[in-house]
């Protein structure tokens, strides 16, 4: 049994002495930096699962070796992998969906509370020595927690973490997902919405907790944002293309939006000239939400475990693509 890690240079310096988990597991391991399909075809042969840091599109996918039963990212999102192609090929698609829930749904609750306060114009005035400032409202108008309403778009593992925390400074909480349970609503206490657009209208904050495909790409754009309240708070700590950075950019310009949170991008890094960056009302961060020192421990471990499942025949409670494959 063999894993082929695609992305040798990644490979070493990300999972390093990891690595004896595979050794433990009796599975063996190669290393290869990407080269094409043709070299992909010849350097998957006898190897049952790939592990990449790399995009697999219908090519590479294709050109996977017939011993190759499964593919792990190592990510929570896993739109850089054609899985239709996989589907066509019998592949296994595996992601890592509940390496750092804690870390991001306090990213996201921490963007929405600096939003909420002005806290980054009350930053910068402070360092600027604009202590003048200090008896006025700096900054867009706010009001009490307590009293407004938070939207989720999307309510999986990071959503409901965040509405757990949330719930705690007496937000009244809804919530739009068709693939959750009503079940999980009732018990968090959550109104579910029937449709996006309710969301929308309601809320006061939004934080969107979704993964990305061609449903959700550029969800947030001028036609949602029309719908929302004036002065809303978007949040974003999921994946970069769910806004429309022009979209947003222009609903911050205008005051439709009254404070952003992002700390995923499109396009990473964002422009050095892109006039978001100028912009006081938005609250913005490097791509790190995922991060702590325990969520990294857990995102090389599970990775390589998958793996090893994948190795040994079994269907991992990660893979994603388990119903286009007959397998629930």
């Amino acid at each position: 049994m063999k894993v082929l890690m695609y992305g040798a240079e990644i490979a070493k310096v990300f999972f390093g002495d990891l690595l004896a988990i595979l050794d433990e597991k009796g599975v063996g391991y190669d290393l290869v930096e990407p080269n094409g399909p043709e070299a992909l075809a010849e350097d998957s042969k006898d190897h049952e699962a790939i592990i990449t840091f790399f995009p697999l599109d219908e090519k590479l996918v294709n050109a996977l070796a017939p011993s190759v039963k499964g593919i792990v990212v190592t990510s929570i999102g896993f739109d850089t992998i054609d899985v239709a192609a996989a589907n066509q090929r019998g592949i296994l698609v595996c992601n890592i969906p509940d390496y750092c829930t804690e870390e991001v749904a306090l990213h996201t609750v921490t963007l929405i509370l600096a939003g909420l306060r002005n806290l980054c114009q009350y930053d910068r005035y402070v360092r600027a020595g604009k202590w003048d400032n200090r008896g006025m409202v700096l900054g867009r108008p706010r009001h009490r927690l307590s009293t407004l309403t938070m939207g989720f778009m999307g309510f999986g593992r990071i959503g409901q973490k965040v509405a757990g925390m949330m719930t705690g400074f007496g937000v009244k909480i809804i919530a739009y997902d068709p693939y959750v349970p009503d079940t999980v609503f009732a018990s968090m206490n959550v109104e579910r919405a029937g449709a996006p657009d309710e969301v929308y209208e309601k809320s006061d904050i939004l934080s969107v907790c979704m993964l990305l495909n061609d449903e959700t790409y550029h969800l947030i754009n001028r036609d949602s944002i029309a719908k929302m309240k004036d002065g809303v708070i978007i949040v974003n700590t999921a994946r970069g293309a769910l806004f429309d950075l022009e979209s947003v950019t222009e609903g911050l310009q205008s005051g439709k939006i009254g404070a952003a949170g992002i700390d995923v991008w499109e396009n990473e890094p964002v422009a050095a000239d892109h006039p978001i960056l100028k912009d006081d009302n938005a609250t913005l961060s490097t791509h790190c939400a995922y991060f702590s020192i325990e969520s990294g421990e857990d995102l090389r471990r599970k990775t390589l475990l998958t793996a090893v499942n994948v190795c040994n025949g079994e269907v991992p409670y990660n893979c994603v693509n388990k119903k286009a494959l007959g397998l629930v």
